[in-house]
């Protein structure tokens, strides 16, 4: 830890964070999670449903940054709120901690955020919590395999698209039975056959 005299102020931190360069933006979250963690996460999520598009951005990606420690508190925020913007914006945290990071300590809480977020009608939550689940594998398969049979078009075809980009040896089998399956829309099955091929290719 540097003398306090050197330590940055949260001020400028977040002054940094502010600014329109990437670099320095990425610095300022360095900074943040090495000096002021706690307030940093607290005014970064309350970015999380802000108007301003690049702000509620650069706070996602921010908050990912902090790893494993805001899961808990980011998925608490998800469940308890109904505003769309916030929602989304907690799914898009999830999805950057899951990319460099295993949830499995968090599999009840995970469970709960994907029963309620797949049962969702919001196009910007269907596809940010199918981005998730795909971003976590073979975990969260039995989800995909369930919603690409979903009555909602757009959820089974962007979820017969997540699967088919999973390298795992149910899949293509799986994805020949959505072909099949007559009871289906016909844009899914037509989704699942070009899903097949892209896999021989």
């Amino acid at each position: 830890m540097p003398p306090k005299e050197n330590i940055p102020t949260i001020e400028d931190i977040f002054s940094d964070f502010d600014h329109p360069n990437p670099y320095i933006n990425r610095l300022a979250a360095i900074n943040m999670r090495e000096y002021w963690p706690e307030e940093s996460i607290e005014i970064l999520t309350r970015n999380l449903d802000s108007n301003n598009i690049e702000l509620r951005r650069k706070s996602v990606k921010a908050l990912g940054s902090f790893g494993k420690s805001i899961v808990k508190d980011i998925i608490k925020m998800y469940i308890s709120s109904e505003e769309k913007i916030l929602k989304v914006s907690c799914l898009k945290v999830l999805v950057i901690v899951s990319s460099s990071h295993s949830l499995d300590d968090f599999e009840s809480e995970i469970k709960t955020l994907i029963e309620s977020a797949v049962n969702d009608q919001s196009v910007e939550i269907i596809l940010t919590i199918i981005s998730f689940l795909r971003q976590n594998g073979e975990k969260t398969l039995p989800y995909l395999k369930c919603l690409c049979r979903d009555e909602n078009v757009l959820k089974a075809k962007a979820a017969v698209t997540a699967i088919s980009e999973i390298n795992e040896r149910s899949v293509g089998p799986f994805l020949q039975s959505i072909v099949n399956d007559s009871s289906l829309d016909e844009m899914v099955r037509e989704s699942a056959f070009q899903a097949q091929n892209l896999q021989v290719n």
